[in-house]
């Protein structure tokens, strides 16, 4: 379960990020679909605030799930290193 932790802490990233890039496209073309017309009475109005928020939604977080990955990717990549320089070493210890 703890070996190779590096590349899972890496594929982790990977994963969340990809889920929360699916999310944010999602719940961004909900708000664009249910927000475009209201009708209430009779009447249709047209809401650009929530198309807008919508977009809003889909830029900002698929960017912010990317940066996010990319720091616990880059946590990964240091712990996968550390660990190759620690087996490097320990091969070379003179006994």
């Amino acid at each position: 379960m703890w070996n190779n932790i590096g590349h899972k802490i890496k594929t982790l990233a990977k994963v969340i990020c990809w889920i929360g890039i699916v999310l944010s496209v999602l719940s961004g073309i909900v708000l664009i679909a249910g927000g475009s017309t209201v009708r209430s009475y009779g009447y249709t109005y047209n809401t650009g605030n929530t198309v807008l928020a919508g977009i809003l939604v889909i830029v900002l977080g698929v960017l912010g799930s990317w940066l996010g990955s990319l720091t616990m990717y880059g946590f990964g990549e240091l712990v996968e290193r550390a660990m190759n320089i620690d087996d490097k070493l320990s091969a070379r210890k003179p006994e």
